[in-house]
């Protein structure tokens, strides 16, 4: 049997109301752990690339708060699931008014109905109006395990803080089409926020030039800043915008920290009782960060960035050939040399077929491996970002997300017993 029942005055009510609605656009459901010391509104994306834990305090966010899980001791908790439109639909945009007109709530009262002499279980809600009227939710709620994502801000070396209210401003001025959000810091004493999409399908019609819009901030205007520059951060635009408006309402500062691309970022903020942390996936490039050039006023794109690795990576190939030997050619290939004398005068280096045996590759397929080369090629520091469930976390009594790059190379691979690859793509092609 679970005991938890607490109170919400009409400003704390609202509150509750305004994070369902943030986290509505994360996840369909939400789930709710409920402990002594605090409860806690969780979502997690279907793609899992953004988590969102919003915890209330029980001393402060509540009037009256008592909770006493059914197994678990004082650490105990209780924990559920339901869909966020059932509690949108409980708790109103209205539940606060000044005024006091229509309306508005005197108090909100919840209890969770799971006792052995009850035939259903329950999550009720009692909305105590100033009239005398009650409102009674009873709402159907499912009996799930909460994960949460573990984030070691010890890491995150690169930080940076800005008022709500300036961040919700610079939003406004993103395309409603943008997907990706590169947050980066230039040597120039400004930060760019920049979003873009690379492209825009309608039917067979493709967007050749994608809306691209930038954002130059100076970081004296940050309450907070301290990034490497050139370090570039990519994220999602629509969560960017949820964290940014649900951060608006509390009228607070929004803290970010993060290490490197495709490590995760987290998001923070909070005020009276509730606090909010949002830890999302990344992606970005590592030579942006590495390289100690300056970075010009123009905002790089996405292509620049990808051309010049291409050129690192021809620029090291070619030394590579320079140092070493060529192979020694195969009897069967020298023979049919032997028949076609002409063929060797008329072809060249670049237009020369690829040879199968042959230890070398040719520049087009340079650029094929460049694009599906890992994450972590030739980068021995980077780490990509994997969400583990095995939590091997001092508070790990119940399961949790965990970023795997926050092991060691060797403890990753152990762990996963998995084997580094051994070959390039385009050498495996015309197996199936």
């Amino acid at each position: 049997m679970v005991l938890l029942n607490f109170t919400l005055t009409p400003e704390a009510a609202a509150k509750v109301h305004d994070l369902l609605v943030c986290l509505g656009k994360f996840s369909d459901a939400v789930a709710i752990e409920a402990r002594r010391e605090r409860f806690t509104f969780t979502a997690l994306n279907s793609s899992k690339s953004a988590y969102a834990a919003l915890s209330l305090d029980s001393k402060q966010f509540f009037t009256n708060y008592e909770c006493v899980p059914s197994h678990g001791g004082p650490d105990g908790r209780f924990t559920c699931s339901m869909y966020t439109k059932a509690l949108l639909s409980v708790f109103k945009g209205r539940l606060y008014d000044p005024l006091g007109r229509d309306g508005a709530i005197d108090r909100c009262e919840v209890s969770v109905q799971d006792r052995p002499d009850e035939t259903q279980c329950r999550f009720i809600v009692k909305m105590v109006c100033n009239q005398g009227v009650i409102k009674t939710y009873k709402l159907t709620y499912e009996a799930v395990d909460v994960m949460h994502a573990l984030f070691d801000r010890n890491v995150a070396k690169n930080k940076w803080s800005m008022h709500s209210g300036a961040l919700k401003e610079y939003i406004e001025y993103f395309g409603t089409k943008t997907e990706m959000l590169d947050i980066f810091a230039g040597e120039d004493g400004r930060a760019i926020f920049k979003s873009y999409t690379e492209k825009i399908s309608n039917g067979k019609e493709i967007l050749k030039h994608p809306l691209v819009t930038a954002v130059a901030v100076n970081t004296s205007d940050f309450e907070e800043f301290n990034v490497q520059p050139g370090l570039h951060i990519i994220i999602s635009v629509k969560d960017f915008k949820a964290i940014v408006t649900h951060a608006d309402t509390l009228k607070t500062n929004l803290k970010a920290y993060h290490s490197q691309p495709t490590r995760p970022l987290q998001f923070s903020y909070g005020c009276d009782g509730l606090l909010c942390e949002f830890t999302l996936m990344t992606s970005g490039d590592y030579n942006a960060a590495a390289t100690p050039t300056p970075v010009p006023q123009q905002v790089p794109s996405r292509s620049d960035s990808r051309a010049q690795s291409a050129a690192t990576e021809r620029a090291e190939s070619r030394s590579m050939r320079s140092e070493m030997p060529p192979p020694v050619e195969p009897a069967s290939r020298r023979s049919t040399r032997r028949r076609n004398p002409g063929s060797r005068k008329a072809s060249s280096p670049r237009s020369a077929e690829p040879d199968p045996e042959s230890l070398f590759v040719r520049q087009e397929e340079e650029e094929e491996d460049a694009r599906w080369e890992p994450v972590d090629y030739n980068n021995e520091e980077g780490e990509s970002l994997g969400w583990d469930a095995s939590a091997e976390h001092n508070a790990a009594a119940f399961p949790t997300f965990r970023d795997s790059g926050s092991l060691s190379r060797t403890e990753t691979e152990d762990s996963n017993e998995a084997l580094a690859p051994t070959q390039r793509v385009s050498q495996i092609k015309g197996l199936w």
